[in-house]
């Protein structure tokens, strides 16, 4: 069965201040998809927490509506707001019926354009995280996260910087609202909208947001220098010590070619094979033959200015060394021999299946436009994805293999319990 990649193609219109809206058609539906996404991430807050803060607290609070006011306002149309952010873009999307958009659009030019972050609501938020903080710092696999990314960055690099408890107390309401004058305007939004809209609702989006009432600077993006050869990792792993955990959280890998690389797409053939699926070799030996671990995995972290590749698992208590042994193993057979035909079969089948799964629907074709438009790739990605996965021959994956997957490149992080010294 084929995929027709053509669906992951938007329309582009612009609005009259230079804004490109993404367009995705389903008339079969009654609902619509309206989201706006920002350039707006953790790597450009000049303060932690700034940029999740910013973007959880938009439409909580602005001009002519308080949060509670706003959300009844949308829910009496049966529609709802969602926020989310990460280190590159953060997004603000909409949910509503296609015959009340019309009525709804109004509110959501309250929220986007017209936010202003009431101390009320950011006390609140900061009282919430701080609490989820203290308790993920419980949890390994958050510790290894919080260990892992300033040892492949460096702690200073806006990857690199991770949240501390005193940080809490020094966001305020002023950080807040400069964050967003700053990041959240018409220079540096783009709009994806999807589902069973109608001429008079582009019309409409265009007279709300298409004027030059919301102009502010764009987002200077400075992307650091690609990686064509893996960079030089650490010389042995990272021991982090968690008191009273009985499992040990692993992770291991480093930073790669941008996503636009000609050399991604052969490179995620290899990662697939090594870990990026159920019936992964990782999986096999690790969890299914050891009995290490309910799961583990590899995966690339499609960062726009520096993509990271890695193998992440909880183990067994004392377990952790014996998996990056394993882990070694597993990568040293990819180097040394070939992939045997009815293996890379399996591959290519179970890629296409999960891959046409996770865009069953306009709305997880849509939500696509995000990773796009921050890898800086069009819907053909996809395609020359499945010319590589079914082209590549046995010789080219363990050419890719020795070329890319050196442990030596590796940094690792280990966090568990006490270890006894050795």
């Amino acid at each position: 069965m084929k995929f027709d990649y053509g669906k992951l193609s938007p329309r582009i219109e612009k609005l009259d201040n230079g804004i490109p809206v993404y367009l995705f058609p389903d008339s079969t539906l009654d609902l619509v998809r309206l989201e706006f996404i920002f350039d707006a991430g953790s790597y450009f807050q000049q303060k932690p927490l700034q940029a999740g803060a910013c973007c959880t607290l938009t439409g909580a609070g602005t001009e002519r509506y308080s949060a509670d006011r706003l959300s009844e306002e949308m829910d009496f149309y049966g529609a709802y707001m969602e926020r989310y952010s990460d280190r590159d873009q953060a997004c603000v999307t909409f949910y509503g019926l296609s015959r009340y958009f019309s009525d709804i659009l109004p509110f959501c030019e309250e929220a986007v354009k017209h936010s202003v972050f009431p101390q009320s609501e950011l006390d609140t938020y900061l009282r919430k995280q701080h609490s989820k903080f203290l308790v993920n710092l419980q949890k390994v696999a958050h510790v290894a996260r919080r260990a892992f990314y300033p040892a492949v960055f460096g702690k200073t690099h806006p990857y690199g910087v991770v949240l501390e408890e005193e940080d809490f107390g020094r966001l305020t309401r002023d950080d807040l609202q400069a964050f967003y004058r700053r990041f959240y305007n018409s220079e540096n939004c783009r709009i994806v909208l999807a589902g069973s809209y109608k001429k008079e609702h582009l019309q409409m989006l265009n007279r709300l947001f298409g004027a030059e009432d919301w102009k502010g600077e764009k987002a200077v993006l400075q992307a650091t220098a690609p990686v064509r050869e893996a960079p030089a990792g650490m010389a042995s792993p990272l021991h982090v010590t968690q008191q009273g955990s009985l499992q040990e959280a692993l992770m291991t890998g480093m930073r790669i070619m941008p996503v636009s690389d000609p050399d991604f797409a052969p490179f995620k053939v290899v990662d697939y094979i090594l870990g990026g699926y159920f019936g992964s070799r990782l999986m096999r030996n690790i969890r299914e033959d050891k009995g290490y671990t309910y799961g583990i995995s590899s995966f690339v972290l499609p960062l726009r200015f520096s993509p990271v590749w890695m193998i992440s698992s909880e183990v067994k208590g004392g377990c952790a060394d014996k998996v990056l042994k394993e882990i070694e193993k597993e990568i040293r057979k990819l180097r040394k021999k070939e992939v045997d035909m009815h293996e890379l079969e399996l591959v290519r089948h179970a890629y296409m299946g999960e891959f046409m799964q996770d865009l069953d629907g306009i709305f997880d074709i849509a939500e696509r436009m995000k990773f796009f438009l921050s890898a800086g790739v069009d819907a053909d990605f996809y395609r020359k994805q499945e010319e590589v996965l079914f082209s590549m021959t046995p010789a080219q994956i363990k050419a890719y293999a020795e070329r890319f997957l050196n442990v030596e490149n590796f940094t690792t992080v280990i966090v568990g319990g006490e270890r006894e010294n050795v």
